[in-house]
C-alpha cells in the first residue's frame, strides 16, 4: 500500500483537527483498497471516472449521505495531495452529494430507540448503560466520549456536569440529567480499578472509538436497529428541536462551530408536515 506519511504531513499543514486528519487517513486507505481491487493500475493512473465510481460505491454502502460526504471530502483532499506531490498528472475530485435527506439528521425513530435502550439496560452491563445514556443525554461525538476523564465529571445528589474538549480543542461544559448521572454513578461503583484517568475502561485500558461502535452495533443487531454514536447525537439534536429548544442552545450543546450545521435539524420533512396536518382539529 502507498506510504501515506507524506499525506499525513500535508494534512497537518491544513490546520484541521487531529480527529479529522485521522478520518481522512482512514478514508483514504479504504479508497486505496477499493481502487486496488478494481484495477492493476497504480494511483499515478487515477482518473476522474475512478473517483466518480467510488462516489457511487459510497452511496450504495455508506450508512448515511452525511457519512458519504465526509468520505468524499477525505478523498478530495487525498487526490489534491496526489496531484501536488506529483503522483498524478492532473487533480481529480468529486462533488458532495446534493439534496441531503433531512431525515438523516433525525437519528433513530422513537420506537427503535426505546427498543435499543431497553435491550442495553436489560443486559445490565453498567459500562454499556453508561455509554448509551451519556451519548443520548449529551450528544457527545464518539471521540469526545473516549476522551472524557474522571476529573471532567462533577456529580452531586441533584445535579451534575461534564467538561468536554470538542473540535479544535474548544471546551464546553454540559449539564447531566438524572438518567446520565445515575448511569455514571452506577458504572463508577463497578469500574475496574485502573491507573487510567479516563472514564471508560476496557480490558486493555481506555476504551477506543472502535470499541464503542462495536458495542452499539452488537445491541443494534439484537433489535434490528442500525445505530452509531453519531446517530444518537442526531437523535438528541432532533428531539431538542421538536421540544422547542432554541437553536443557539442546541448549537452550544452539540459543539457546532457553525449554526448552519445545527439548522439542518430544523428542516421539515414530508412526514413532519403529514403529522402536523393530521393532528389539526377545527
Amino acid at each position: 500500500m502507498l506510504d501515506l506519511s507524506g499525506f499525513e504531513v500535508y494534512l497537518k499543514s491544513q490546520e484541521r483537527s487531529k480527529n479529522t486528519n485521522s478520518c481522512y487517513i482512514r478514508d483514504s486507505k479504504a479508497f486505496i483498497e477499493w481502487y486496488g481491487s478494481r484495477t492493476d493500475c497504480g494511483l499515478d493512473k487515477l482518473i476522474e471516472l475512478d473517483v466518480i465510481e467510488y462516489k457511487k460505491h459510497l452511496l450504495s454502502t455508506s450508512e448515511s449521505v452525511v457519512t458519504a460526504n465526509r468520505k468524499i471530502a477525505s478523498i478530495n483532499a487525498f487526490c489534491k495531495w496526489l496531484y501536488e506531490s506529483g503522483t498524478t498528472p492532473e487533480e481529480v475530485s468529486i462533488k458532495a452529494v446534493k439534496n441531503r435527506d433531512a431525515r438523516q439528521y433525525k437519528g433513530l425513530q422513537e420506537r427503535d430507540l426505546r427498543r435499543l435502550r431497553a435491550e442495553i439496560h436489560r443486559n445490565r452491563n453498567k459500562m454499556h448503560i453508561c455509554i448509551i445514556e451519556i451519548l443520548l443525554g449529551t450528544g457527545l461525538r464518539v471521540s469526545e466520549l473516549c476522551n472524557i476523564k474522571l476529573k471532567d465529571i462533577d456529580i452531586s445528589e441533584r445535579k451534575g456536569s461534564i467538561k468536554v474538549i470538542g473540535k479544535g480543542n474548544v471546551n464546553r461544559t454540559l449539564p447531566l440529567n438524572k438518567d446520565v448521572r445515575k448511569a455514571i454513578q452506577e458504572y463508577l461503583a463497578v469500574r475496574p480499578k485502573d491507573d487510567s484517568d479516563f472514564l471508560l475502561i476496557g480490558q486493555r485500558g481506555a476504551l477506543k472509538r472502535n470499541a464503542i461502535n462495536l458495542i452499539l452495533e452488537k445491541y443494534g443487531k439484537r433489535v434490528s436497529v442500525e445505530v452509531t454514536p453519531h446517530s444518537l447525537r442526531h437523535t438528541l439534536g432532533y428531539k431538542l428541536v421538536k421540544e422547542g429548544t432554541a437553536i443557539t442552545t442546541i448549537q452550544q450543546i452539540l459543539g457546532h462551530d457553525n449554526i448552519m450545521t445545527t439548522s439542518l435539524y430544523t428542516v421539515t420533512t414530508e412526514q413532519d408536515m403529514n403529522n402536523s396536518l393530521e393532528a389539526l382539529e377545527w
